[in-house]
């Protein structure tokens, strides 16, 4: 029962990662006229993208430790869910206070752009590295679920 809930939740993760990624934020910006309002509309995306994967970097841990499968199993997403807390929590506003300020009287500041640009790739670093690390996770799951059929003698690979 534990094997396709983890399935189901590292593939809805990566799932919505790669639809954010490639499709959403791209259409954003493609679509509509305003970059701020299309960064507006991606943050808000973004945002509970981050939160729930946080939540299911928790729960993939909690199902790795159940299915035994390893400490990197188990490590390795609670490291994921940190990444989209401290990209949630620290990156993130901080990008969306600059978008503000950039809008305000404080437009004119060259700083502003610098570190509004150096947040963005981080953020956008950060989102890439959790994206990665899944793919990885999917990876060790895999290589588990094939020991684990070699070793019950499963014709399965």
């Amino acid at each position: 029962m534990l094997r396709p809930v983890l399935w189901i939740a590292l593939g809805a993760w990566l799932g919505a990662m790669l639809l954010f990624g490639a499709v959403v934020a791209r259409a954003a910006f493609a679509v509509i006229p305003s970059p701020e309002v299309a960064g507006h509309l991606v943050g808000r995306v973004l945002g509970p993208l981050q939160l729930g994967g946080a939540g299911i970097g928790i729960a993939l841990a909690a199902l790795g430790g159940a299915l035994q499968r390893g400490r990197v199993a188990v490590v390795l997403p609670l490291l994921l869910a940190a990444v989209c807390l401290v990209n949630h929590f620290g990156v993130t506003p901080a990008v969306a206070e600059i978008r503000l300020a950039r809008l305000g009287d404080a437009g004119t500041d060259p700083g502003l752009a610098e570190r509004f640009a150096r947040l963005h790739l981080l953020s956008v670093s950060l989102f890439m590295l959790t994206a990665s690390g899944a793919i990885a996770l999917a990876v060790v799951h895999g290589l588990a679920e094939a020991r684990e059929a070699a070793g019950a003698g499963d014709p399965r690979p």
